[in-house]
């Protein structure tokens, strides 16, 4: 099992965990919408894996302008948090692209318990190994997903003939601010990026990586203070969770991130680029 695995095998965004919410809640499956599953204002014990939560993705779709004609591809999709999201709100198709086997069928159960099965299909595929038969999509997707790609030229060469052109590119992640000097600072992060299984880079890497290949970013915004808000709250209402819930580990990472952004390490940004 590599890192991200053994993360992913322990989280917190899991279907059995936003599934015992509502059993503890005695909240009855049939007729259950996607903002059961991805809005719980008490404990924040969601289907949503991303800073910002159901309010990001929509302000991230707004940016890419879908709408209910769009065909999106969500890469890293994890449990379809963001994909159920988008086809709830907006109407529109989506293929989930998940590596991990175990979490693309929680996706798939999780999606057919809301009645979405017919707007968002699960792929368990490796993103980095090929980009499998899709064409005419009207935008690549990932939220808090693609920081655990170390090559942005690989990963954009493999995945963007799958989209038409002028189609977008709507990304959301933490980003390198600068290279550290302070050793401290250079420590902090190398556990930031053990502990998420992450690659930091700038988001002047990423810009690079678009205009190399005729992509123009047309939207970016700042959401490091929502991070920031986001893991501090994370770290107050997991006191609230069932025992065995979140690993020390997995809080210890939220305690990082959070630093990492007080001190101006890193930022969180939402990014839309738009293909020639």
């Amino acid at each position: 099992m590599n890192r991200l695995d053994a993360i992913y095998a322990s989280h917190p965004v899991s279907e059995r965990h936003v599934l015992g919410r509502l059993a503890r809640r005695k909240v009855p499956l049939d007729g259950l919408t996607e903002w059961s599953l991805a809005i719980d204002a008490d404990t924040d014990l969601t289907d949503q894996n991303h800073p910002g939560g159901v309010q990001s993705v929509l302000a991230l779709a707004v940016a890419a302008t879908i709408s209910a004609n769009s065909n999106v591809i969500d890469v890293g999709a994890g449990i379809g948090g963001s994909a159920r999201v988008l086809a709830q709100s907006f109407g529109c198709s989506v293929v989930a692209i998940e590596q991990d086997s175990d979490r693309c069928q929680q996706g798939i159960r999780l999606t057919a318990l809301v009645g979405l099965s017919h707007r968002v299909r699960f792929l368990q595929h490796d993103a980095l190994s090929s980009a499998p038969d899709i064409k005419d999509a009207d935008v690549l997707w990932g939220q808090s997903a693609w920081a655990h790609f170390p090559n942005p030229d690989r990963f954009l060469d493999l995945w963007l003939p799958a989209i038409k052109p002028f189609g977008r590119i709507a990304m959301e992640d933490a980003f390198l601010v600068s290279e550290p000097s302070a050793p401290g600072d250079n420590q902090l992060l190398r556990e930031l990026e053990e502990s998420s299984a992450t690659h930091l880079l700038s988001l002047d890497r990423w810009r690079e990586a678009f205009n190399a290949r005729r992509c123009d970013v047309i939207h970016v915004h700042d959401r490091s203070a929502h991070a920031h808000k986001y893991f501090k709250e994370l770290l107050a209402v997991s006191s609230k969770w069932p025992p065995g819930t979140v690993t020390a580990e997995e809080k210890r990472g939220w305690v990082v991130t959070a630093d990492a952004i007080e001190r101006g390490l890193i930022t969180f940004c939402a990014l839309v680029a738009r293909k020639a």
